[in-house]
């Protein structure tokens, strides 16, 4: 399965108090990391699409070690429109390749002009709601697989309570 995805559509409805220029990017790198999270061990990848007023042209950034491409349109080109060649490149390098297994194609988007314009056999339509629930799901199993932790993320968790607090003097000066 490939899932090509309206980023700031998936983030407005990530995010119901709005999305400001103060957390943007560290909005999009969230769900970037939850896109990775979901097609990881899946064998799916995904297309993250985000407009960019600034970008003169299109650009595509492959995140290393995963099966997941961010792509920014640009000023000239919007997401939408960006979302729909990538939908046509991918039937095209299929019917290149008839003898191929067909993988299908879910666009995650809310945006009716997307979901008209991806009408086609083996494309799914896909809401940013439907496409959370799947998410949160994902989520879930991965939490509750048998012998799985808990994922620990910050420095005190990583470190013995020594070092932390040798850390903690430091950064107070104490030390």
């Amino acid at each position: 399965m490939l899932y090509i995805i309206d980023g700031y559509n998936l983030m407005h409805a990530l995010a119901p108090g709005g999305i400001t220029a103060a957390n943007l990017e560290e909005q999009r790198r969230v769900l970037v990391e939850q896109v990775i999270n979901f097609v990881g061990g899946s064998g799916d990848s995904a297309a993250v699409v985000f407009d960019s007023a600034r970008a003169r042209g299109a650009t595509a950034h492959e995140i290393p070690h995963t099966a997941v491409t961010v792509h920014y349109a640009s000023a000239a080109e919007s997401a939408d429109i960006l979302i729909g060649k990538l939908v046509r490149r991918e039937l095209d390098a299929r019917s290149a390749h008839p003898g191929k297994n067909p993988t299908h194609i879910r666009v995650v988007s809310a945006d009716w002009e997307v979901q008209r314009g991806v009408m086609q056999e083996h494309v799914e339509r896909l809401s940013p709601r439907n496409f959370i629930t799947n998410l949160k799901k994902s989520e879930k199993g991965v939490a509750n697989q048998p012998g799985m932790d808990r994922m620990r993320w910050k420095l005190e968790h990583k470190v013995d309570v020594e070092t932390l607090r040798k850390l903690e003097d430091l950064r107070r000066g104490r030390g």
